[in-house]
C-alpha cells in the first residue's frame, strides 16, 4: 500500500462522523439453492486466486479444484483439466513433484505440457488415442499469484499494483489449509470485512493488539483496501513501518481476501458448495529468507488460523447460519461500522445484474 493511500485511509479514521449507512440483506440469499447458483455462476466466470507463485517450483504439480497446475523444468507454468483423456480418471489428488502424469487407471502418461507421451498397447486403439492431449485451462502468474479460469491471461484488477507491490513472489507459503464449513459462502467474506466485532469476537486473541471500531475502507471497481488501526497507531511515531500500525487488506472480487500481517500475508478465499455450505482455503506467506525460522511460523499459524479463523471467524459463520436455516432470522442488518459489507454486496448484486 503506497504511503499516500495509508495517510488518506489514517485520515478517515479522524473524520467526522455523518449520517450511518446501513443495509439489509434477505435471510433467503443465505439459504436459496436457485439464489446460490446464480452466485456460483458469477465465480466460475471470473478468474480467481488459487496458489501463489512460490508453491510451484519447477516440475512440480498442484490440483486445484478439477484442475492441475504444472510448472514444468524450465519454469513455465500451465493448467490442465485433471482427468485423464482415456477414460477421465483424476490424474493427481495431492502437490508432488513428477516429470510426467501417469493415469493410476491404465497408465497413459503425459508430460508437463499436457502432450500425451504413451499409451500402453496403443495399438489397441488405432487412431483413436491420436491428439488427446490434456485440455488446457486458461491461467496466468501476476504479482505472486496464480489466476485461473477463463480470460486469467487478461484479467487484471484495479489492485493489481498494490498486490504487487507486497512483492508475494518471494514469499514462501508455509502451509496452507483447505476445509468445509457449513456456512454460507458470503457470511465467510463478510467476517474479513468487518473490523466491528474484534472487541467481542476477538476479545481474548488479537483484539489486545487493535483499537476498537477503528478501520477505514474504499472501494476499487468492485473490489475493497481496507485497514484496521493497531494500538501502535496512538503511540507510535509517524514515519513507523504502516504495516505496525495498520493491518492493511485488500478484497479481491468475487471471493478472496489479502491480509498484510506485521511479518506475513494470509489469503484466504470461500467458494459456495451449496447455500449453506462452502469450502474454505487460506495460505499463510511467510518472506522467503525467514522461512526457516520454524517455530515462529507455527505460533503465528496457532493464533492466526487455529484460534481466530477457525475458532472464532468461522465458528461464528457456522452459527449465523444455524439461525438462518432454522428460520430464527428473516434478515441480516449491517451498519455504518461494517459499511465494507455493504460495498460487497453492491457489487455482487452488479455482477449479478
Amino acid at each position: 500500500m503506497q504511503r499516500s493511500t495509508y495517510l488518506r485511509l489514517v485520515d478517515q479514521l479522524h473524520a467526522p462522523a455523518g449520517p450511518p449507512r446501513t443495509h439489509v440483506v434477505p435471510a433467503d440469499r443465505y439459504r436459496d439453492a436457485a439464489w446460490c447458483e446464480r452466485e456460483r455462476a458469477v465465480i466460475d466466470r471470473l478468474p480467481r486466486i488459487v496458489a501463489t507463485s512460490g508453491e510451484l517450483a519447477p516440475g512440480s504439480v498442484l490440483p486445484v479444484d478439477a484442475s492441475l497446475l504444472v510448472r514444468d523444468a524450465s519454469g513455465m507454468l500451465r493448467a490442465f483439466a485433471n482427468a485423464c483423456r482415456h477414460r477421465g480418471t483424476p490424474l493427481v489428488d495431492a502437490p508432488c513433484a513428477a516429470k510426467a502424469l501417469t493415469c493410476r487407471y491404465h497408465g497413459w502418461t503425459y508430460d508437463l505440457t499436457g502432450a500425451l507421451i504413451h499409451v500402453p498397447h496403443e495399438a489397441a486403439f488405432g487412431e483413436a488415442c491420436k491428439g488427446r492431449d490434456l485440455r488446457a485451462v486458461e491461467v496466468a502468474e501476476r504479482a505472486g499469484l496464480i489466476w485461473l479460469g477463463a480470460g486469467a491471461a487478461t484479467y487484471a484488477t484495479e489492485l493489481e499494483a498494490e498486490l504487487a507491490a507486497l512483492e508475494l513472489a518471494r514469499s514462501t507459503c508455509f502451509r496452507r489449509v483447505r476445509a468445509t464449513y457449513r456456512c454460507n459462502w458470503k457470511l465467510v467474506i463478510e467476517a474479513f470485512l468487518d473490523g466491528y466485532h474484534l472487541r467481542v469476537l476477538h476479545r481474548d486473541s488479537i483484539y489486545r493488539f487493535f483499537i476498537d471500531a477503528a478501520s477505514a475502507s474504499e472501494c476499487v471497481g468492485p473490489h475493497l483496501r481496507s485497514i484496521t488501526a493497531r494500538r501502535a497507531l496512538r503511540e507510535t511515531p509517524e514515519h513507523a513501518d504502516h504495516r505496525q500500525l495498520v493491518t492493511p487488506s485488500f478484497f479481491v472480487f468475487p471471493a478472496t481476501v489479502v491480509i498484510v500481517h506485521p511479518d506475513f500475508v494470509s489469503v484466504v478465499s470461500a467458494r459456495p458448495l451449496t447455500a449453506s455450505t462452502c469450502t474454505w482455503e487460506h495460505a499463510m506467506l511467510v518472506p522467503a529468507e525467514r522461512a526457516g525460522e520454524v517455530e515462529h511460523w507455527e505460533r503465528s499459524w496457532a493464533l492466526i488460523e487455529g484460534t481466530v479463523f477457525q475458532r472464532e471467524d468461522l465458528w461464528v459463520c457456522e452459527q449465523i447460519q444455524r439461525s438462518i436455516d432454522a428460520g430464527s432470522t428473516d434478515e441480516l442488518l449491517f451498519g455504518e461500522l461494517e459499511h465494507p459489507v455493504t460495498a460487497f454486496h453492491a457489487a455482487l448484486a452488479g455482477a449479478l445484474g
